[in-house]
């Protein structure tokens, strides 16, 4: 066996150099700051590590040859919607490992002869060792991290995977429409007074409860409002002590709807607790989509920001219903609307019915 799997490989990697030697090359530096040469045209990809959104977002899913288990064997999730858009043919897809960080097959890359890997779960050393293994060239990305939405990386990386795909027109396109939604939100808000919310039950490699939150949650940046997590003086994703939440006692609470369960676990063993706070007290909970899905879903954190800026200030955005919003950005990034399998699964945008009485009236 052991015998046989070094001929595979060898085999595999002479058959890689040779098509090296024939092929048009060029070189690129990718998000990591590594220098990689590939073939001047790419036809053949296997993305990794949550890379297959790109490739639909960029109208380029038809040149995956293989995929991780996440794109084909998990249930089709409406928090992915990109997910949703290519599951057919990702279905039909030969996988190459688990994803969420686990390590991959190294023979069954080989086996599909892809030009390129792309990955954005890979620091230089693992991307570097990937390459070596598979002698296959591969781009690494880096658009904020697990969790985290910086629209500059996220416009870095759709121009660099516009230009090795072949889609510079496709990325130029999405590249000036998130430029427009962020100067449109910001135009409207131009003025406004910053209201205090918290947001909680942010989904961080799965879901959590209400002390689960984002110094740095994109919708409430774009939003008009003051994220209250900023007060603590760090950055992105963190956990809150729940006194910490009553000394805040924000007039308004975002529950991430990944994490509504658990909220709603803790409301029963916790009632007093929630009693305390202002926002249960007067109804001003609210529940936005979940976008943190095997990294961010650039169309639902998008969809947020409109629906936290309707829901702080109404009266700037009397037009903008956040439902069809929501399905004209997904129609935009992965061509099919999703507003309804996202209510059918998690509730969609409105407020959360907190009750805060026991059984028996207490």
């Amino acid at each position: 066996m052991v015998i046989r799997t070094l001929c595979i490989v060898c085999c595999c990697l002479l058959l890689s150099t040779a098509v090296t030697f024939a092929t048009p090359q060029r070189t690129v530096t990718d998000q990591l700051g590594r220098q990689v040469k590939l073939p001047t045209t790419v036809q053949r990809i296997i993305p990794l590590g949550g890379a297959a959104r790109y490739l639909v977002y960029l109208q380029a899913f038809d040149l995956a040859v293989g995929v991780e288990a996440m794109e084909n064997r998990q249930p089709p999730a409406s928090s992915r919607p990109y997910n949703l858009a290519v599951r057919s043919r990702a279905d039909k897809l030969p996988v190459v490992g688990e994803g969420r960080g686990k390590p991959v097959n190294p023979e069954a890359i080989m086996a599909l002869r892809p030009d390129l890997l792309i990955t954005a779960e890979a620091d230089r050393a693992q991307a570097d060792r990937l390459s070596s293994i598979t002698g296959v060239p591969v781009l690494a990305l880096n658009y904020g991290g697990r969790g985290v939405l910086k629209p500059e990386l996220v416009i870095e990386t759709l121009g660099l995977l516009g230009s090795v795909l072949g889609r510079e027109q496709r990325a130029n396109r999405l590249i000036a429409e998130l430029a427009s939604q962020q100067r449109e939100l910001e135009r409207r808000l131009s003025g406004v007074k910053t209201i205090p919310v918290y947001v909680g039950a942010i989904s961080q490699r799965g879901s959590h409860g209400i002390t689960s939150t984002d110094a740095d949650y994109y919708p409430l940046e774009t939003g008009g409002a003051l994220n209250l997590a900023k007060k603590l003086g760090r950055g992105g994703h963190l956990y809150i002590d729940k006194e910490q939440l009553l000394v805040w006692n924000p007039p308004v609470i975002l529950v991430d709807a990944s994490g509504t369960e658990l909220v709603r676990q803790d409301l029963a063993r916790n009632r007093d607790f929630y009693n305390r706070l202002a926002a249960v007290q007067t109804s001003q909970v609210f529940q936005t989509l979940p976008y943190n899905h095997y990294h961010t879903n650039l169309e639902l954190a998008l969809a947020n920001s409109w629906y936290v800026a309707k829901l702080l200030h109404p009266q700037r955005f009397s037009d903008i219903d956040p439902t069809r919003k929501t399905d004209e950005l997904c129609r935009l990034f992965v061509g099919i609307p999703c507003y309804a399998q996202l209510q059918r699964e998690f509730g969609g945008f409105g407020p959360l019915q907190l009750q805060t009485r026991s059984a028996d009236g207490r």
